[in-house]
């Protein structure tokens, strides 16, 4: 399949790689020539631009930070005169459900087609093939994209028509932020009572406090190796990417009249966490507001 992708950050790069090793021919442009340069020497092909991806590619994947840059490159997209009958446009960004549903309206008046697939699974899925996308838009849109889908991810599900991936990632991710929190305090509250932390994991994992952020961000290095706590707070999800996302749930349920005190609470602590200067580390990074306080 002739593959574009628009976006060689930290989850678009690694994803390229996986089209290239899954056979297919992936044409590529993003803002900055590093990582358009790894991409070619792992086997993809320089598009120059957007408008080089779309005369290149049947499915094109879009993977930017935010729902300007989404609009933007569709921009693009629609200039180059090259989008039609045959094109499928598929947005992995998290992105306002809103904007995207406009996205998916613009792209169909050409005569192609759109999805909405948000990602979830951080650098670490994107490197190991293993996302897990949430897909809104047509059913056969959907099986047409599915070959280039499959090359980076582990689970595809379906979540309903436009906008829809979107508004399922949102609900993911306030959830995964909360559990952040909380596993933050509960942390805090363990190194201050002088609990063994390796102790502490064994039971959260085997009892009611068990989640994904115990289970890979408990905020203390040396207690998971592979945490980023253990590794330089390195991020397999940037913490201004995260407090982004729960902005846009905040924003989202407001405009469906649906009270979200704790994904207020959760926005909050991002935000503290980015003014502390953490905003390019983990999310996990956000204990430090606590672990500091507490000594």
């Amino acid at each position: 399949m002739n593959v574009g992708f628009i976006g060689l950050g930290a989850m678009g790069l690694p994803m390229t790689r996986n089209l290239v090793e899954a056979g297919h021919t992936v044409t590529v442009a993003s803002r900055s020539r590093g990582p358009v340069d790894a991409a070619v020497a792992a086997g993809a092909i320089d598009g120059s631009d957007p408008a080089g991806v779309a005369r290149a590619a049947d499915v094109i994947l879009l993977c930017v930070p935010n729902s300007p840059e989404v609009v933007a490159v569709n921009d693009a997209l629609l200039a180059s005169g090259a989008l039609g009958a045959g094109t499928i446009v598929v947005d992995t960004s998290t992105i306002d459900p809103a904007v995207e549903r406009e996205q998916h309206e613009r792209i169909a008046a050409t005569g192609a087609r759109y999805l909405d697939a948000p990602l979830s699974g951080g650098t670490v899925g994107a490197e190991k093939g293993t996302l897990t996308i949430m897909v809104g838009g047509g059913d056969d849109t959907l099986e047409q994209a599915r070959p280039a889908l499959d090359a980076v991810s582990a689970l595809i599900v379906h979540v309903g028509g436009p906008g829809m991936g979107q508004v399922v990632k949102l609900c993911n991710n306030l959830i995964y932020a909360a559990q952040m929190v909380a596993t933050a305090e509960a942390t805090a509250l363990a190194v201050k009572s002088g609990v063994d932390l390796t102790r502490l994991v064994e039971v959260l994992t085997h009892a009611t406090g068990d989640c994904v952020a115990v289970r890979t961000r408990l905020p203390v290095p040396g207690v998971l190796p592979d945490s980023p706590a253990s590794n330089g707070w390195k991020p397999g999800f940037m913490t201004e990417l995260m407090n982004k996302d729960v902005g846009l749930a905040l924003d989202y349920a407001a405009r469906n009249a649906v009270p979200v005190p704790g994904t207020a609470v959760a926005r909050q602590v991002l935000t503290d966490a980015i003014a502390a200067g953490y905003g390019r580390e983990d999310f996990s990074a956000l204990a430090k507001l606590w672990l500091g306080e507490s000594g």
